[in-house]
C-alpha cells in the first residue's frame, strides 16, 4: 500500500476517533493533536487552542494542554497536520478537486504566529474564546452539526461568521493548497516549533538526490528547499516527497537521540 492511501485511511480513522462521542463510547477531556472543536455535538476530544483559551480566560495556566501538546510535538512534530487532521484532510480534498497551485514559497510563512497571537490576545483583552466565534474547523464540525441536530433553535448572526469564514477558508484552498495550514493555523504555529526536535522526520540522502525538485513540486506546503523537509516549521511530514522522489532520496525515519 502506498503512502497516500494510508495517510487516507489514517484520516477517516482519525476523524471517527474523533467522533465517536456520537456512540458515547468516549467523551473524554484529553487534547487532541490537531483542530477539531469540542463544541461538535459528536466530538470525542478537546480542541487544544480552545481549552487555552479558555484558560486564559480564567487567568490560569493551561498546563496539562501544553504538555500534551510538548509530547505530541517531540515524537511526531507536525505529523497530526498531515495524517489525521480532518480539517486538513478537507483541504487535501479541495486541492485535488480545484484548481490549485503548488505555490513554492514561504513567503508569509510566519502569518500563522501572528495568528496564534492574535488568539491569545484576543482571548486575554475580551475574556472570551473569540477565536471558536469563527474557526473554520469548528464552522464545519461544530456549527453545522448543531444546527441540524437542532433545527428548533434560530439560525443568528454568529453561525453566519462561520459560514462566511469556512466559505472564505474553502474557496483560498481550492487556489492555494492547504493554505489555512500553511498561513493562518494558530495549532500548527505550535506543532511546527517541534519540527526541527521530534523524532518522527523525513531524512534526505544527499548522495542520491539529483535536485530534481520533484519533491517540491508535489509538496502542498510550498517548501522550497530539499533540507528544509522534515525540519521546516511548515513540514506536515504528509509523505508525498517521499512517494514522487524518483530517486528515493527521502525516507521516513525516527532521530536517534
Amino acid at each position: 500500500m502506498n503512502i497516500a492511501n494510508k495517510r487516507r485511511i489514517t484520516q477517516f480513522l482519525a476523524l471517527i476517533i474523533s467522533n465517536l462521542g456520537f456512540f458515547r463510547v468516549l467523551k473524554t477531556g484529553f487534547v487532541c493533536p490537531f483542530l477539531y472543536c469540542y463544541g461538535c455535538p459528536f466530538a470525542a476530544f478537546g480542541c487544544p487552542i480552545g481549552i487555552i483559551q479558555n484558560f486564559i480566560v480564567y487567568g490560569r495556566f493551561p498546563f496539562f494542554t501544553v504538555g500534551s501538546l510538548g509530547i505530541y510535538g517531540i515524537f511526531f512534530g507536525r505529523a497530526f497536520c498531515g495524517w489525521a487532521c480532518p480539517f486538513g484532510a478537507l483541504q487535501d480534498l479541495l486541492s485535488r478537486k480545484g484548481t490549485e497551485r503548488r505555490i513554492r514559497t514561504q513567503r508569509y510563512w510566519y502569518i500563522k504566529y501572528f495568528s496564534l497571537f492574535i488568539v491569545i490576545a484576543l482571548a486575554w483583552l475580551f475574556l472570551d474564546t473569540v477565536f471558536c466565534k469563527f474557526c473554520p474547523s469548528g464552522s464545519l464540525f461544530a456549527a453545522i452539526p448543531f444546527r441540524i441536530l437542532h433545527p428548533e433553535i434560530g439560525v443568528g448572526a454568529p453561525f453566519y461568521i462561520h459560514m462566511f469564514t469556512l466559505a472564505l477558508v474553502v474557496i483560498l484552498a481550492l487556489i492555494i493548497s492547504r493554505f489555512w495550514c500553511r498561513y493562518l493555523c494558530p495549532l500548527g504555529a505550535i506543532a511546527g516549533t517541534f519540527n526541527k526536535l521530534s523524532l518522527l522526520t523525513i531524512q534526505l540522502d544527499k548522495d542520491k538526490c539529483k535536485k530534481c525538485v520533484v519533491c517540491l513540486e508535489e509538496c502542498p506546503m510550498g517548501i522550497i528547499k530539499p533540507d528544509g523537509i522534515g525540519s521546516s516549521t511548515d513540514c506536515i511530514l504528509c509523505g508525498k516527497c517521499v512517494e514522487k522522489c524518483p530517486e528515493k532520496a527521502l525516507k521516513f525515519t525516527f532521530k536517534a537521540k
